[in-house]
């Protein structure tokens, strides 16, 4: 017959067991989060320098100068 202690002290050990888990989790999942956004503004710095942005951005190596007619900019009427 189990006693009524056993059945506390197997929901401590439980309990201790779960507590464990949740701070190595929380420790890993912290320095994960922290490498991911080192990354994020790693990249969005490295973003902010032309020759660089050229290589990774497709829209960069696309985007061309727009056609602007003179006779826009002559008579100060926007085109």
């Amino acid at each position: 017959m189990e006693h009524k202690d056993d059945g506390q002290r197997e929901g401590y050990r439980y309990e201790e067991l779960f507590v464990r888990f949740s701070e190595r989790a929380e420790y890993w999942l912290l320095r994960f989060v922290a490498v991911w956004f080192v990354l994020l503004i790693a990249s969005q710095l490295l973003l902010q320098i032309p020759g660089v942005r050229y290589y990774f951005v497709k829209v960069e190596q696309l985007e061309g100068v727009p056609y602007q007619r003179s006779s826009d900019f002559d008579s100060g009427r926007p085109g």
